[in-house]
């Protein structure tokens, strides 16, 4: 109950800090025009119909981590906001209450601590290890519907919505277990030491939420703070115990060890977590959020007697990379940029006309546009921004250097001013995404071989050692973003993370190794024992002894494969 309330306190705070930033912004600059959309009767895009996807980091309460062994993660999710009840208090800054529905994905690292001891055996020459292993992958997967209330405050171009969901919330079993290995009077023995299985989770909860999005067009983007309140996870913990007590020094015989028992405990445990996303939002705009209630749409000749110039509602303009040869893209479309060292030294265009249909844009007819990336001033060739556009149908010309464009998201906007009129308005936005160079991978490592044995227990006969005929690999060496490829007998292709001083699974020989990137594909500059590509042959000398006998498992003991 304290974790759970110091993560509503600190989720509470957060959503008052997003207040106040959303607030604070709002005052900084009043009456400032709506990019993509009219000022002038226009409505805010924050309340219309929107479609939102994002995602973020997903960090779950003290004790829900601790019970269920899972870390910090992440997570996505694709929202609708259908408002039924709008109260206008003015053009730009109004309220509105409607529906939110969505459904979304989530993943947490699985990070287990063994909780049963390391037993030492008599006969042993050297300490014991202990081995951890985690079932049904690294992370601990899942999925959530959600459904329920969102209203919108809408202030110019900030959007504060609070959001109440009632969600389903489901995840994966997990299986976590420890495993010792002891080496007693030379031969090789495995216990199952404590294992924990987390249920199947599949229930209802509440996820609160606070949004802040900010519009500069049709498109915008928002941050937004979460709480999950799930459903119970149930976990059982089983712990394995040699018979009796150690000796003087502490060890215990392989009798004992045999003849150990399991404890069963089970506990129950609340899902809660905090979540923090970000994203783009589209608003849904109707015709009439478009039109202005009180401008007139005037063709030539009534715009040159009434001294007036207008925004018009078909304006040209588009953005090209690289300029001349590249693809281009009209308001509102997304423009992707692959990543080419070569960009550096290339421009982007960007186009606009304002007024296509107005031939005198000449002294009090000519346009002033200014461009904006990421809601700053454009660093343009030729100079100077804003500017004058004098062409008529002829859309002017500007090319933004790729050096000033981030990595990631980036808004291109294009405002116009009518001087005489004071008319402002915006042609439209662009969204250019921009792919930053792909992540490297690199290895050098050295494997040993090692023959696969069982241990195998039956009655009158407990020990007996048998080899399996194949071969596992000890790994030692550096691997960045890669993995170890395994090519076995019959071109069976395995994948094997790479873990440090730890053993691959059991092969057929013979056995090809090689180093690939999470991808899967090639990492060229790596090595296998001083060679991209190492091969086991049969002749390393791991041969079947037989006859097999019948594997049986007694509890405490783990025979392996």
């Amino acid at each position: 109950m304290k974790t759970n309330f110091t993560l509503m306190r600190r989720a509470t705070v957060f959503v008052w800090l997003l207040f106040f930033i959303a607030a604070g912004a709002q005052e900084a600059r009043p009456g400032q025009p709506i990019k993509g959309v009219i000022v002038k009767g226009g409505k805010n895009p924050g309340g219309n119909l929107l479609i939102s996807a994002g995602g973020g980091g997903l960090f779950p309460g003290n004790t829900y981590g601790l019970d269920s062994h899972v870390g910090n993660g992440f997570n996505g999710n694709i929202n609708l906001y259908i408002p039924f009840v709008t109260l206008n208090s003015s053009e730009t800054n109004y309220a509105s209450l409607g529906l939110n529905g969505g459904a979304g994905f989530f993943g947490m690292k699985k990070d287990y601590n063994p909780e049963g001891p390391v037993y030492n055996i008599a006969g042993q020459p050297a300490p014991p290890s202990l081995k951890i292993e985690i079932g049904n992958g690294s992370r601990q997967n899942g999925f959530i519907g959600e459904a329920g209330i969102q209203s919108n405050f809408s202030f110019s171009k900030f959007t504060v919505s609070p959001i109440v969901n009632l969600a389903y919330i489901s995840s994966k079993e997990s299986q976590f277990t420890a495993v010792q290995t002891s080496s007693v009077n030379g031969q090789t023995r495995s216990f199952e030491t404590s294992k924990r299985i987390i249920s199947k989770t599949d229930g209802l909860g509440i996820i609160p939420k606070l949004r802040l999005s900010y519009f500069p067009g049709r498109i915008g983007f928002f941050v937004e703070g979460s709480y999950w309140a799930g459903p119970n996870v149930k976990s059982v913990t089983t712990i394995f115990k040699p018979n009796g007590t150690p000796n003087s020094e502490g060890f215990y015989s392989i009798d004992q060890v045999m003849a150990g028992k399991y404890e069963t405990v089970e506990t129950k445990n609340k899902l809660n977590a905090l979540g923090f996303n970000v994203g783009v939002v589209f608003s849904i705009l109707s015709k009439k959020e478009y039109a202005p209630k009180n401008t007139e749409i005037v063709n030539e000749s009534q715009a040159k007697t009434n001294n007036s110039c207008v925004c018009l509602s078909s304006p040209t303009a588009s953005v090209q990379f690289p300029n001349v040869s590249g693809p281009s893209i009209n308001p509102g479309g997304t423009l992707t940029i692959p990543y080419n060292p070569a960009n550096s030294t290339k421009f982007l265009r960007v186009e606009a006309s304002p007024h296509p249909y107005n031939s005198l844009n000449t002294g009090t007819w000519a346009s002033i546009i200014t461009i904006l990336t990421n809601g700053v001033l454009s660093t343009l060739s030729p100079a100077g921004n804003p500017f004058t556009h004098t062409g008529g149908q002829n859309p002017s010309g500007r090319l933004i250097p790729f050096s000033s464009l981030n990595v990631g998201i980036n808004t291109i906007c294009i405002n116009v001013k009518c001087p005489y009129s004071g008319t402002t308005c915006s042609i439209g936005c662009f969204t250019v995404m921009v792919e930053g160079p792909p992540a490297t991978s690199s290895g050098n490592i050295t494997t040993t071989p090692v023959c696969c044995t069982k241990f195998v227990v039956v009655p009158g006969n407990p020990h007996k050692e048998v080899l399996t005929g194949q071969v596992k690999f000890k790994m030692t060496g550096t691997v960045v973003n890669a993995k170890l490829k395994i090519v076995s007998a019959g071109g069976v292709v395995s994948y094997e993370n790479f873990v440090q001083n730890g053993f691959t699974a059991c092969y057929t020989m013979p056995v090809d190794i090689s180093i690939v990137s999470n991808t899967n594909l090639p990492v060229t500059s790596s090595t296998v024992n001083g060679l991209p590509v190492y091969r086991y042959s049969v002749k390393f000398g791991c041969r079947e002894l037989g006859p097999k006998l019948p594997v049986q498992v007694i509890p405490g003991i783990k025979i392996p494969q």
